[in-house]
Formats: structure tokens, sequence, C-alpha cells
């Protein structure tokens, strides 16, 4: 599983060997002013990513990789069983990231709570 870190400036997802392989990707970091928000969204890999541009997966079981679907690119590194939070970007190379993660309604919060602070600054 993908692991989230904030830091003052910057969300950045750190991924194990074998899921960079299997997304065909680096770890990914993006300026926390490019965040738009997140939200906890179990839906979001059951109704299909669209059309895989790169990786590797299983429907159902795992999506690593690039997706396009409605004009969003869409970064995804998500196993069965693990919760999905979905980070909404601006102006960066993706559009959305989908992200496997063990309490995604925390992480989101987390997410939004930083992004905020930002704003507010």
């Amino acid at each position: 599983m993908p692991i989230v870190t904030l830091t003052g400036s910057s969300l950045n997802v750190e991924m194990s060997f074998w899921e960079r392989i299997g997304s065909l990707s680096s770890d990914i970091s993006v300026p926390l002013t490019a965040v738009v928000h997140a939200t906890d969204d179990p839906s979001f890999i059951r109704h299909g990513l669209g059309l895989r541009t790169g990786g590797t997966g299983m429907p159902g079981f795992v999506a690593e990789g690039h997706f396009r679907k409605n004009g969003n690119r869409i970064f995804a590194n998500w196993r069965r069983g693990e919760q999905v939070v979905v980070i909404d970007l601006q102006g960066q190379k993706w559009d959305k990231l989908a992200i496997g993660c063990s309490d995604a309604k925390a992480l989101a919060t987390q997410i939004n709570t930083a992004i905020a602070g930002i704003a507010n600054n």
C-alpha cells in the first residue's frame, strides 16, 4: 500500500519497488497548492477507471497505473481490501490520484485540513 505523507508544502505518495514497477511510475510529489480536495470514495474503483494507458492490474483486485476517463488523467495504486482516497489536483500531470489506504476518511480529512491551512495563509 502506498504511503501518503504531507510536508509543509507538498503531498507525497511513496510506493514500494513492486508498486513502482506495477504502476510504471516513480514516487509522486505534488505541491499542496495544486491539491483541490480529497474524498474517501469507496465506489470510485468499482465504477471503473476508464482506459488503461500504462501499468498493470486485474479488475476488481488490483489497479496500478495510468488511466483516462471522461477527459481526466488518473493515477491509481489500489489493491482489493484497501479503502480508496481520491485526491483531485489542478495543473499537474494527473487530474486525480486514486490511492489505496487503510483509513481513507482520516487521510482525506488530514489532506483537506492541510490544504485549508495553506489557503488561509
